[in-house]
């Protein structure tokens, strides 16, 4: 999306932009909303969760392991390892970001960072107005909480069934995110995945280790070697 004009980004430009992430992330928020029901969660825990975090699969994540009796210092280092990819998002729109844009505008800016968000953002060739990204973030951010209300909402009159089978839009949500990955690294991350697989089954099952630390072990080794396999395959091209 190369801007005609070298005019300033606008709120409405944000906001016509956001509406089709909008789009994707009310189902998915409905998703979410129905899984925090079937944890025994009230609407307004619902609903705080996606205020105070907006990280789709982190919080997909986070609602499996406090489904799995995982500690607070468990959830805390597995949420942060799955979302410490906006640092660097953050990081890249902050370059972009237009000059004078400091303190709590700046933070609330990094808060609406997401995947879509930075995608969108990133493909214009001008700097971004705080105007035009809190437009963007905000269309988003209100797809995403509005969705996880209705979710809960609905929630209450769907057949207890079909609320279980909702748990797995987590592995959809991650599925998609390797799909991403393998189009853009190939067969060497299917490799990576299937290690850290394969390592969180071992330490659950043989070693009886909880659910928590045993996903952040297997996450922290699949991405050494990531690094390490990634690194080496981009050398040699």
């Amino acid at each position: 999306m190369e801007s005609a004009t070298h005019d300033k980004l606008t709120f409405r430009e944000g906001c016509i932009e956001g509406f089709p992430i909008f789009v994707g992330y009310f189902p998915t928020a409905m998703a979410f909303g129905l899984v925090c029901r079937d944890l025994g969660m009230r609407i307004w825990e619902a609903v705080l969760f996606s205020l105070t975090n907006f990280a789709g699969s982190g919080q997909f994540l986070a609602a499996n392991l406090i489904g799995g009796g995982a500690l607070l210092a468990e959830l805390f280092v597995s949420v942060l390892l799955v979302n410490l990819r906006y640092s660097f998002m953050g990081a890249e729109l902050n370059r972009n970001l237009e000059k004078g844009v400091t303190g709590w505008r700046k933070a609330l800016l990094a808060h609406g960072t997401t995947d879509e968000v930075f995608s969108v953002a990133v493909l214009h060739r001008q700097p971004i107005s705080k105007e035009y990204l809190a437009g963007l973030e905000l269309t988003a951010y209100s797809g995403w909480v509005s969705g996880t209300a209705v979710g809960f909402l609905v929630g209450m009159i769907l057949p207890s069934a079909l609320q279980l089978a909702v748990g797995v839009t987590l592995y959809a949500m991650f599925s998609s995110l390797l799909a991403q990955e393998f189009h853009q690294k190939g067969f060497r991350v299917l490799a990576i995945a299937g290690f850290s697989a394969a390592l969180n089954s071992y330490l659950i099952v043989q070693w009886s280790l909880a659910i928590g630390w045993s996903f952040v072990i297997s996450m922290l080794s699949a991405s050494f070697l990531g690094a390490l396999v990634i690194r080496d395959s981009e050398g040699e091209v």
